[in-house]
């Protein structure tokens, strides 16, 4: 499984009620009419990350089982016939970055954790077994991903958990908690329902 992720801020001055509603809008729109092999997408307000400035910002998931699926979620996201739902969070947004990540270890698809830990491992050593070590002893541990072919500014490694969250850092690695929150339409925080 891979993840395609896009962190993003909103123009200054832009309200962010009217933000969130035109990203959820925009996701609501793609999966109603998912692209071919979009397995589920979510967004999150997340607290501050150097990719943003270390500003408070947006982080996007999109899920898909391989790279031969990214082609079409780029051609479905500004398709014609999406042209105004797109714009209307396009023409909010300040500046963005995205990554694309593998599943490591896990769940598959981790919509629901609230705190994220960034990591970068030192150069030179191999990260599997520090990383199912670190797993193995993490209080409330969801799911593990990795970047792929280093295609934005964000840290190697995420590992995903519950509010509840706890994972030793090993020694000689960087890393940071990130909070996330998962917005949601009033349909879906009634329902529960998730992307």
């Amino acid at each position: 499984m891979l993840a395609y992720l896009f962190w993003h801020v909103p123009l200054a001055g832009v309200e962010l009620r009217d933000y969130e509603s035109a990203l959820l809008a925009f996701q609501a729109d793609l999966a109603a009419a998912p692209p071919s092999g979009l397995c589920a997408c979510a967004t999150y307000q997340i607290s501050e990350v150097p990719w943003l400035d270390d500003h408070r910002g947006y982080e996007d998931w999109y899920l898909v089982p391989s790279s031969a699926e990214l082609d079409a979620l780029n051609e479905a996201a500004v398709k014609p016939a999406r042209w105004d739902v797109h714009a209307a969070i396009a023409s909010r947004m300040g500046s963005g970055h995205g990554g694309l990540y593998r599943h490591l270890y896990g769940s598959e698809r981790p919509l629901d954790g609230s705190r994220a830990v960034w990591m970068t491992r030192p150069r030179g050593i191999r990260y599997e077994p520090v990383l199912l070590k670190l797993i193995g002893e993490a209080a409330g541990f969801l799911s593990c991903w990795r970047r792929q072919m280093v295609l934005g500014p964000a840290d190697e490694f995420v590992v995903i958990g519950t509010a509840q969250f706890k994972v030793p850092i090993p020694e000689g690695w960087q890393a940071r908690i990130v909070e996330r929150t998962m917005l949601r339409s009033k349909r879906d925080a009634a329902t529960g329902a998730a992307g």
